[in-house]
């Protein structure tokens, strides 16, 4: 057993409702305006296994804090996860670490948005009782392809970053596990209010000359362009640009800058337009009462994760609906349509309020 400490005690998120909210779009978002949201806690823990890859084992079990939910535990454990992992454990390396360790990480943490609004919010949470500058932070193996992982972790002052090999597993005798600082999609308003703090200091500080002269171009009106993305882009976006042209918008395509550039474009932005999707996660970075629009599926099944971080992040939040080209494809794959009149009338009313 080790020892808890309760960080963040229970409270309800209150979403501000969408300023250009129309009555028939009413039941998108009433169900969600409220979120309670649990108390937080951070563990020590000795004797802890950690692994290149598979949730963190303890005295024998896994961990629910490695998993997103505890629904994703369960269907790891009946695609018989716990069968894999046991076999690995026969052919990996093992190391022992009697230093602090902590772990953030869960089975979806690798992507953007899961890594900034999942992750990194425990990190944030466990720097409040912890000096992170003697802590060494574990990664699973596949999060070293990502740059932006190291990157957007200098601003914590962490002691040591490492990522794990694949097939390595270290026994932790000394590990800090913060849980879930928020059920995913929600957001905890201190927390996210301290990671925009933080984040505002690092790039006050650090930002070169080159990244600005490289963000500055795109101005104060950005949208964000999902064309090199492999999903959820917008299908007609030629259509679309002239009339982004004529409310003075920018475009800006990140996967063609560093990760510094890109939250460095979103910091200098008032007003920030895109669909759903990664992009949208570095309104963490812009000043309170920024605005976002966000392009959303007209279905009642897209995540409300954006609608839900503009609050925490006190931004107006806007959105414009949006027709699936392919009614056969889920929410999270599927292109989208937009409207062009449409889309002009919402951004007017966006930049007009």
């Amino acid at each position: 057993m080790g020892t808890l400490e309760i960080t963040l005690p229970l409270h309800t998120s209150v979403r501000h409702f969408p300023k250009n909210l129309r009555s028939s779009d009413m039941q998108l978002f009433a169900p969600y305006r409220y979120q309670e949201i649990l108390p937080a806690s951070i563990e020590r823990l000795r004797g802890v296994e950690a692994f290149g890859r598979g949730p963190l084992r303890h005295e024998g079990r896994y961990l629910q804090e490695s998993f997103v939910t505890p629904a994703h535990a369960e269907i790891w454990r009946r695609e018989r996860g716990h069968l894999r992992a046991a076999a690995e454990r026969l052919i990996q390396s093992r190391s022992v670490i009697e230093s602090p360790t902590i772990w953030i990480t869960d089975n979806w943490s690798c992507g953007y948005y899961h890594w900034m609004c999942d992750a990194l919010p425990r990190l944030e949470m466990a720097s409040q009782s912890h000096d992170l500058s003697g802590i060494t932070l574990l990664l699973p193996y596949k999060y070293r392809k990502h740059a932006y992982m190291r990157q957007s972790l200098v601003p914590f002052g962490l002691g040591e970053i490492r990522f794990l090999k694949r097939f390595e597993r270290v026994l932790c005798h000394n590990l800090i596990l913060p849980s879930h600082v928020a059920v995913t999609g929600n957001h905890s308003q201190p927390i996210i209010q301290r990671m925009h703090q933080r984040f505002s200091r690092y790039l006050d500080e650090s930002a070169t000359a080159e990244d600005h002269a490289i963000a500055r171009p795109f101005g104060e009106r950005v949208y964000i362009s999902r064309s090199m993305a492999t999903r959820r882009r917008v299908a007609n976006e030629e259509a679309i640009l002239p009339v982004l042209k004529k409310h003075g918008f920018t475009v800006f395509t990140a996967e063609q800058h560093d990760w510094r550039v890109q939250v460095q474009v979103a910091a200098n932005a008032k007003f920030l337009v895109s669909n759903h999707g990664a992009g949208l996660t570095n309104m963490l970075m812009m000043k309170p009462r920024g605005r976002v629009l966000e392009i959303r599926d007209a279905v009642q099944e897209t995540p409300n994760c954006y609608f839900s971080l503009a609050s925490a992040s006190r931004l107006d939040y806007y959105y414009a609906l949006a027709q699936r080209v392919d009614p056969n494809q889920c929410v999270h794959h599927g292109n989208v349509h937009v409207d062009p009149e449409q889309f002009d009338a919402t951004l007017g009313e966006m930049l007009a309020d």
